[in-house]
This record gives structure tokens, sequence and C-alpha cells, in this order.
């Protein structure tokens, strides 16, 4: 939990409008509130869906991972047809590549699925346990990994994700553990061991990194465990149940420009929405196959400007969503959520933004990082936009 100095000089913040001290104090204490539960949130507008049973272009068999890059082009591990392929953000079809086999370009169950920094596209693949590096047009260029105990060696590879830097996140799920490597496949540490506990895993499903660093895991418990980029344990939340803030055999994560932790809960045929810090924001979807349900969802990847896309494995479709509070209100910058005043949810998605950032929403200040000042900032300009 961030450490905030609550005697701010107020007339040394630009903005503070007459906010008395008591604000600070209230920001606090919904700190203390927001670390472990928030009822509220928006719900997502459902914008469009694609794809269908087969193994055409822009057919699925059971799509696993899915991933944006810079461009908002979404990628899709097409796990039962082994390839993986390539969508416009509006699900137009680019191209594919992919067979099955163990050589060279040619997959055995992929599952997870990263972008690198340069654009580069990273696959695990289950059934080689291996990992696979293209450039975004599906050209090999490298791979490494293989059945075993070691370093570098596998035992059912799963979730992968790829941060800032270019440092690779495995989820090596039959050793109850997370690697991590270079963007060439050099082995840096591991953590993890069976169990309950703290940094303990049992069945790791998804990863997710976010701006700061932070590393995110899903694992089967169920529960969702966060730690540094070298593993050291920070938190964790979540039990089994239906419940906000429950799940049911947790998969794919990913964060957004925010912080926010989305979440996959795939036997439930829902998504849930969290702060970094584990906070319940919201949760939408049933089970079915119209709009905003889904069957068995295994992966989901959060985009700029409030979208999201999901990998709804067994409707063999991707579903793609958008937050109304992805806009920029430049009239009232505080106004993270774009929903008219500044208010509880707006704080709520700042502490989650809580750190380093890169443009991100809650950097009020612009300095690259969300603080204190931004905190002052955002109490500062409380209730109806002016």
């Amino acid at each position: 939990m961030p450490v905030i100095d609550v005697d701010l000089p107020c007339a040394r913040v630009p903005g503070l409008r007459h906010a008395p001290r008591r604000f600070l104090f209230l920001a606090l204490s919904l700190l203390l509130l927001t670390s472990k539960t928030w009822a509220g949130g928006e719900l997502p507008v459902f914008v469009l869906q694609w794809g269908s049973n087969g193994n055409g272009p822009g057919q699925f068999s059971g799509p696993h991972g899915i991933e944006l890059d810079a461009a908002g082009n979404v990628y899709i591990a097409d796990t039962g047809n082994n390839r993986i392929q390539k969508f416009t953000p509006d699900g137009v079809f680019l191209l594919s590549w992919g067979s099955p086999g163990a050589g060279p370009g040619q997959f055995s169950h992929p599952h997870g699925i990263g972008i690198g920094p340069l654009g580069n596209v990273y696959v695990a693949e289950t059934g080689n346990n291996r990992v696979q590096k293209f450039t975004s047009e599906g050209v090999f260029i490298t791979m490494w990994g293989s059945f075993g105990d070691g370093n570098g060696q596998f035992r059912h590879t799963h979730g992968l994700t790829v941060d800032d830097n270019g440092h690779v996140y495995v989820v090596d799920r039959n050793q109850n553990r997370v690697q991590k490597f270079t963007s060439n496949g050099a082995f840096i540490t591991a953590w993890g061991i069976p169990g309950t506990g703290d940094g303990e895993f049992s069945s790791p499903n998804g990863v997710a990194v976010d701006a700061a660093g932070d590393v995110f895991i899903a694992d089967s418990s169920p529960r969702i465990q966060k730690f540094t980029n070298d593993g050291v344990f920070i938190t964790s939340w979540g039990s089994a149940g239906a419940g906000d803030g429950q799940f049911n055999f947790p998969r794919g994560l990913s964060t957004d420009s925010l912080g926010n932790l989305y979440v996959a809960d795939r036997n439930l045929h829902r998504m849930q929405r969290f702060t970094g810090a584990g906070g319940f924001l919201t949760k939408w979807g049933s089970f079915g196959a119209g709009e905003s349900q889904f069957n068995f969802p295994y992966g989901l990847r959060a985009g700029a400007d409030g979208l999201v896309y999901v990998a709804d494995s067994s409707n063999h479709r991707v579903q793609k969503f958008q937050f109304a509070g992805a806009c920029k209100n430049n009239d009232c910058p505080a106004d993270i959520d774009c929903d008219g005043d500044v208010g509880p949810f707006d704080l709520a998605q700042l502490l989650g933004a809580w750190g380093p950032c890169a443009a991100c929403p809650a950097d009020l200040d612009g300095n690259g990082a969300v603080g204190p000042f931004d905190l002052a900032l955002l109490l500062g300009n409380w209730g109806p936009c002016q």
C-alpha cells in the first residue's frame, strides 16, 4: 500500500479548489477500503463480435490466448487449429500462421501469447512445452524450452506476457511456478512452489504485468497473487465462490492503463475487474451464446480507450467491449471515468494506478507517475465538473 503524506500545503497544489484537509484523510480511509473491497463501477458496452467454429480464416477452434499490438491489431492463439490469427481492431482477418507439429513455426496446443515492445509475438505451447518468437507477420525468429524440471524447461506452459522491457513471463503450470526470460529466451529467474501460502501456487494459469512492472498470477486455488517483477510477494485476493471478488477457475488476466486488473472467471462465464490492489470494481457476463454472454472464456486483453477483447473459447469467437470511462475529459481532467463528476470511482481508479505509469489518465500532473499530488488534484476538484 502506498504511503501518502497528508500534510500537503494546499496553497502550493495547482487546482486544489479550497479543498479542506479533511478530504485528504477521507482519501486515506478510502484507500484502506479499496485495497480489498469496492462495490461499484460501470459496466462495459458490447461493441462487436467475430468468429465461428471452423478452420477457415476468421474461424476458431477453442481460442485461448489473445493479445493486442500498438496499433490495436488483435492476435488470437487459435488453440484447436494450432495456429495464430491476426485481425484488425474490428475483426477483419489479416493473416495467419502455423500448423500442427514440433518444428519451427508449428504448434501443439498454443495457449499463451504476448507482444514485446518491438512488436514481436511470443507464443507458449502446452503440447511442445516451449516458447516461440515471431515477427508481427509470423516470420519465425527463435524458440526455447523443452519438457523437464530445470531452468528454461516446462511441464505444461500456460499463460505468457511480456513487460515494457521485453522480459517474458511464462506460467509453468504443472511445476507451480513462474519463469522469467530475456526477450531471446535466456533464463533470468523463477519463483513458486506447490501450496496455498503467499508466493505458492496450485496449478497457476494466467499472467499479466502492469506499467509499474508488477506481475499478477491467476491461481486455481482460486485467487489472484501480485508480485514484484523479481517474484517478491505483494498481496493476494480471492476465494472459491460466485460472489464479487470470488472465483471458479480464474484463467486469463490483463491490466489497463489505469492499473486495473481484468480476470476471465472461466467456470462462472464472466469477467471481473479490480483495482491493482485487489479492490472489486465491476463484473459482467453470464452463460450463453448471446451478446455479453460467455461459454468458458479463457483469455482477455484490455487495450486503449477502454476497449476489452475476450477469447470466448467454447463459443469459438472474440467479443469486444468498451468502458465509457476511457475518454479524456479535457475540461475536467480529474474526471477519470468521464461521467461528469469527480467522485469515489475516480478515486478508486487513481489509487489502483498508484506508482509509475506511462501516459495513464490518472497521472493528472503529467510527471509519469501517480502520486500524492495527483491525489490532491483529484480531491481539490471533487464533485460535479464545472
